[in-house]
């Protein structure tokens, strides 16, 4: 995929400042426990940012639709780095003041993973170039949420939570501006800019057919990995080694870049819709025998096995935004596949998080697999009677 004309000089970028993103949310957390000696301070501005962040993705993602890529990443990249940089001088001030930043930074981060998808489309042919391409995005994705908070970790013990920050910072200016100078981000000039022939109105993606049942099918592989970020020190304080929480969440994180890739090097012939339903009911049955079974073995078979499927269910939601909307409104279509699964997230960690409380680890995984079963099954109908689209074929 890289020796393709320019995708590396597009696609590095965008992962240093994805980089960014995956490395900010610790740092912040860590910065704010410091300053203020609260972790309930800590956690509400970085939701705030959460927050801020999905009701920004659509209009975010209109907006570079219409514009091109160049303008609205290039000042999303230093809002956001200078945002990120404040909150770091004014750590010990009053929540309000926090949030209100929180909220800036959120609203300013660069949706590079949804750009680069556009570029991969315009790139590279339909077929099964296009699938490794989106299968490399995804892996790559993979890393860096994996890599971007050790990074954040040690910096931290190493100088301090700032300079964490800090780092966050430069690879979002640094990202943002070696992006949006690549040949084929310049390239993206926007629909105001089009032509006659592209002079008819753009098509939302979810008036678009067939889309908005993809759009919710994805909110349960969300769910999944919002209950694993929660359920990973469950276990491990359940099992008394701290140290399990990382090797669960590294197993899983390390299984999902391996599904990427594997689901690059494969044709599959049924339609995206069936393949994304195959691909997250097998998780959930994971993820309930899982919590039936109970014990660190189980544990770390099912989160090894349930992350296998989490990366080809992302690169699938993709494709079929890819070819289920108008390639004008390319960056908004997978925009909402993101909305959707960090909505899922959200959802996922609150059931986990209630029922845990309650009940322990293992009722909460049955539940949490459960509710997103049932996600599966309101969609299941529409996404049954889909067809291939001629895009896909």
């Amino acid at each position: 995929m890289l020796s393709t004309r320019h995708a590396a000089r597009s696609f590095l970028p965008s992962v240093l400042g994805r980089l960014s993103l995956a490395t900010s949310g610790l740092a912040l957390v860590l910065l704010l426990e410091e300053a203020t000696g609260s972790f309930a301070i800590a956690g509400a501005v970085t939701a705030a940012l959460g927050i801020a962040n999905v009701v920004a993705t659509p209009w975010r993602a209109r907006l570079i639709d219409r514009l091109g890529q160049i303008v609205p990443l290039t000042a999303l990249g230093i809002g956001h780095a200078v945002s990120l940089i404040v909150l770091g001088l004014t750590a010990e001030a009053g929540l309000p003041i926090l949030l209100c930043l929180g909220v800036l930074a959120g609203v300013s981060a660069p949706p590079f993973g949804a750009t680069m998808r556009v570029l991969w489309s315009t790139a590279l042919p339909v077929g099964g170039m296009r699938t490794r391409g989106f299968s490399l995005d995804a892996v790559a994705e993979e890393v860096t949420f994996a890599v971007g908070p050790l990074l954040a970790a040690l910096l931290a013990v190493i100088v301090d939570p700032f300079a964490s920050l800090l780092l966050a910072a430069s690879c979002v200016a640094v990202g943002a501006a070696l992006f949006v100078t690549s040949p084929l981000s310049r390239q993206q000039r926007g629909s105001h800019k089009a032509g006659h022939a592209e002079s008819r109105p753009i098509t939302s993606p979810l008036r678009s057919r067939g889309f908005p049942p993809i759009v919710i099918a994805m909110i349960a592989p969300g769910v999944i990995l919002g209950c694993i970020e929660i359920a990973a020190p469950a276990v491990a304080e359940s099992a008394s080694n701290t140290l399990l929480s990382g090797v669960l969440l590294a197993l899983f994180a390390g299984a999902s870049a391996l599904g990427g890739l594997l689901y690059g090097r494969v044709q599959l012939r049924p339609v995206l819709e069936r393949q994304l339903l195959v691909l997250s009911l097998a998780p959930l049955f994971i993820f309930a025998a899982t919590g039936l079974i109970g014990g660190t073995m189980a544990a770390l078979i099912g989160f090894a096995l349930s992350g296998l499927c989490l990366a080809p269910q992302l690169i699938v939601g993709y494709l079929a935004a890819d070819a289920r909307t108008d390639p004008r409104a390319g960056t908004e279509a997978s925009s909402w596949i993101n909305t959707a699964v960090n909505l899922g997230a959200a959802l996922g960690a609150v059931i986990f998080g209630a029922v845990t409380d309650t009940t322990g680890p293992g009722l909460g995984l049955v539940i949490s697999a459960m509710i997103a079963g049932a996600i599966m099954a309101i969609c299941a109908p529409f996404l049954l009677r889909s067809r291939p689209a001629e895009e896909s074929e």
